[in-house]
């Protein structure tokens, strides 16, 4: 991450970028001469000197100087391309910054470009000016700060460009040296054989061409290609035997050497890197409908991936010839492959096919997380990837959870994995069930304290501290999910998220009974406060994933579902127990309030502004608002009913405060419904538009720019003040419909150049003639509308009290 300030910013000089880039450029137009040279000094060495030992070289070395050629323009290209739109950007971003600070000075503001702070002078807050010094300074600042946040950004771009793109010492921009990688394939098959014992010499050496050449394809497909799929789990477990694990700072051990920690930590990340490398599609499609695929040339063929599965299906012994107790026997391949996962980024299409296989082998087995255990080796650490002074840190028995680490970072390879395997069932959805997607989602055990070396050190540590274990695994299957629903909108991410509220509705936890129970044998029911039917872990995403579908979401909690095949098709009673279950989480409960009120107040303004009907008068516009606050009321009241089981801090408790002064509670709710409002007017959101972030953006923006009175009298997080059920649901409507300009009679104080006077520039005066046009002229509208905004919202806590307590009344009985 960049570490750019404000004052590097100022004093950002484009001219030694732009030398740079004519430098590259020079250097790109004179490598594309050479390469059109020597191709035409070579293309006809074959007519000239067609046989021969000498012939063959000469050839073989024109095409090596030819493929060098070539791989040099392009990254020379890329870095001149870079420097010179670097260059553009931050003088921009430098221009903008050094108006908003001479404007500030000018305006008799105290700028400091060390702590990008801003001090209004003490004239400016007197005489009323209080509120509007406050939102000046905090919208100059934000200015600041996300030209900032974008100059960052150009400059961690820039530097991503630099670092794919320039040549390494030891090779420059070409193709590795046919001698490294024979070097490389001797070493490997040399350290993998449990019978040989490598030289430091030999372990560096192999790093060293690991690091070197990795990436390059030709290398990593050769290597590993000569290695076989069994050969490279076979080093990776061999190399996990050269360094014991004990309890505690592996450093303090009499026995550890750290030199050798990090050089299998190196090679595991490298030998993964080279799997990533060599396993990418770079090959192309033919037939008619391009079902057809070629393998590029250096990517590995899938006969050799479905060796890898079968080998990681396989139980193989891994063993230090030195020490014959360092070892764990019938450790399966994918638990060697694992910690080649963990820390690299791989193609969509081998991911899927090789993660889909290591979910349903563990399914097969009907061992849950508990097939990985059943080897361990005492001291032992398969995975050297992550923190092994951690003790909590997995040690890499469990392949699904470097798996998960992979998956969060590839949306489309997590999407693809979960819905590429269907069971057709007569009583689940109507394209069948998805079983990977249920198994990891419902009755996986994630038991974290699984994860660890075997010994009895280790047990004592267990029994001892077993409850401080977390599984940071789960955090990562939320984060796949997350990206698999949204990434790239469409019927397969739908699909998915239809199948995560389905899964969860239909499992004996929703039904009130423990994990595993069978509800037609004897089972006790757990009432919905003690039973999570989403793991604790996964409830910020799935918020998230609900925020993303909001407009789905409306539609099918509505009295009148709406579906159509463009949005989620799930049932109400399902989504509302999925809502409950997610809002027991505080943040989780915050993140879908948000997107509901942005996507309520947007739904207002569509219907008040007339784009929805335009020839609908006042009355027509409450009818339509209704159902707008029936679905608002029925999401709020869901997710509210889910954190008062869970007793944290919701919208029903912070009711009370808000109603204790009227005048207060608008003076703060006002400007931020005002503010939803005021954003939502461009774009009103439908499925498409909410899947790509618009309620997220919406409100991210509020934030930003600092939308609350943070002067002096009352301050409310955002989302917890937008979250407030019953009394936001009525604020919604009737700030809504103030701001429309429709509401007949205002008191002339309320209008200000003959439209509405802001909410934020509300004088005490102001507040009192409202609340008088409230109790009075507006009483029709205003009072109809916020009946039925309160109404909805105690609905909708009410009907899903009653959906979950259908099966709630059995514990008692």
């Amino acid at each position: 991450m960049s570490g750019l300030t404000l004052q590097d910013l100022l004093g950002f000089d484009a001219g030694p970028w732009h030398s740079a880039a004519e430098s590259w450029s020079r250097l790109a137009q004179g490598i594309d001469d050479a390469s059109e040279d020597l191709t035409r000094c070579t293309r006809d060495l074959d007519g000239a000197w067609p046989q021969g030992r000498g012939s063959t070289t000469a050839m073989e070395k024109g095409e090596k100087l030819r493929a060098e050629a070539d791989n040099t323009y392009l990254p020379a290209k890329r870095l001149a391309d870079a420097f010179d739109q670097h260059a553009y950007a931050m003088q921009g971003y430098r221009t903008q910054a050094e108006q908003i600070v001479a404007s500030a000075r000018q305006a008799g503001y105290t700028v400091d470009t060390a702590t990008m702070s801003i001090t209004a002078p003490a004239s400016a807050y007197t005489g009323g000016n209080l509120d509007r010094t406050g939102r000046e300074t905090g919208a100059l600042l934000n200015d600041l700060r996300l030209l900032v946040d974008y100059a960052r950004s150009q400059d961690d771009a820039t530097a991503a460009t630099i670092k794919g793109n320039v040549p390494s010492p030891q090779n420059g921009f070409g193709t590795t040296p046919p001698s490294k990688i024979t070097r490389a394939q001797e070493l490997a098959n040399k350290i993998k054989d449990p019978a040989y014992d490598p030289t430091a010499a030999e372990l560096d050496e192999l790093r060293s061409l690991v690091q070197v050449y990795g990436k390059d394809p030709a290398f990593a497909h050769d290597v590993l290609n000569g290695l076989g799929p069994k050969g490279l789990l076979e080093l990776s477990g061999r190399l996990a035997t050269l360094q014991t694990d004990q309890l505690g700072k592996d450093a303090d051990g009499m026995l550890f050497s750290r030199d050798t920690a990090y050089m299998v930590q190196d090679l595991q990340n490298g030998l993964g890197m080279m799997l990533s490398t060599a396993t990418a599609e770079t090959g192309t499609t033919t037939g008619l409908r391009g079902e057809t695929y070629i393998p590029g040339q250096y990517e590995l063929s899938s006969q050799w991936v479905s060796d890898l599965m079968a080998a990681g299906r396989s139980k193989m012994d891994i063993v230090d010839p030195d020490s014959p107790a360092l070892a764990v026997n019938d450790v399966y391949g994918y638990q060697l492959l694992g910690p080649l996962l963990r820390n690299n980024s791989f193609d969509s299409g081998f991911l899927s096919t090789v993660g889909g296989d290591i979910i349903d082998f563990e399914m097969q087995q009907g061992k849950d997380g508990a097939l990985w255990t059943e080897a361990r080796g005492e001291n032992i650490r398969l995975d050297w990837t992550v923190d092994h002074d951690d003790d909590k840190a997995p040690a890499g028995y469990d392949p699904v959870n470097p798996l998960m680490d992979a998956l969060s970072r590839n949306g489309e390879a997590t999407r693809d994995l979960l819905t590429g395997v269907t069971h057709l069932s007569s009583d689940g959805p109507e394209g069948g069930r998805l079983p990977r997607l249920d198994y990891l989602l419902t009755d996986r055990d994630w038991n974290a304290t699984a994860d660890v070396p075997g010994g009895p050190g280790w047990t004592a540590e267990l029994m001892a501290n077993g409850d401080e274990y977390k599984n940071g695994s789960l955090d990562k299957f939320g984060i796949a999910l997350e990206r698999a629903a949204t990434d790239t909108p469409g019927p397969d991410a739908r699909r998915l998220v239809e199948a995560i509220i389905y899964e969860t509705s239909a499992d004996e936890q929703a039904k009130g009974y423990a994990n595993g129970e069978n509800p037609s044998k004897d089972a006790q029911t757990v009432e919905f406060r003690k039973n999570n039917l989403i793991h604790p872990e996964l409830r910020d995403s799935m918020g998230n994933i609900v925020s993303a579908y909001i407009a789905d979401v409306n539609h099918n909690i509505a009295d009148s579902r709406t579906v159509t095949d463009q949005t989620l098709d799930v049932n109400r009673t399902d989504l509302t127990r999925f809502l409950a279950d997610i809002g027991k989480d505080q943040g989780a409960h915050q993140t879908v309030a948000n997107a509901e009120a942005v996507y309520a107040a947007a739904k207002y303004d569509e219907i008040l502004s007339g784009r929805q009907n335009p020839n609908d008068d006042i009355n027509g516009n409450l009818r339509s608002m209704e159902v707008v606050s029936r679905n608002y009321g029925s999401v709020l009241g869901a997710i509210d009913f889910g954190a008062a089981e869970a007793q944290h801090a919701t919208s029903a408790d912070l009711d009370k405060q808000h109603n204790d002064g009227v005048e207060d509670r608008y003076k703060v709710i006002g400007p931020l419904v005002e503010g939803v409002v005021g954003a939502a007017t461009a774009k009103v959101p439908g499925a498409s538009d909410v899947i790509n972030g618009f309620a997220g953006n919406i409100m991210e923006d509020l934030e930003k720019g600092a939308k609350i009175d943070n002067t002096g009298r009352v301050a409310y997080d955002v989302g917890t003040t937008l979250g407030a059920g019953h009394t936001t649901a009525v604020d919604l409507t009737e700030v809504a419909l103030y701001n429309s300009g429709k509401l007949e009679g205002l008191p002339t104080g309320l209008i200000q150049d003959g439209h509405p006077k802001p909410i934020s520039e509300w004088t005490d005066e102001n507040y009192q003639d409202w609340q008088t046009y409230k109790g009075g002229l507006g009483q029709s509208t205003l009072g109809s509308a916020a009946v039925d905004a309160g109404d909805s919202y105690q609905g909708g806590y009410e009907w899903t009290r009653t959906t979950l307590g259908d099966w709630k009344s059995e514990v008692s009985k």
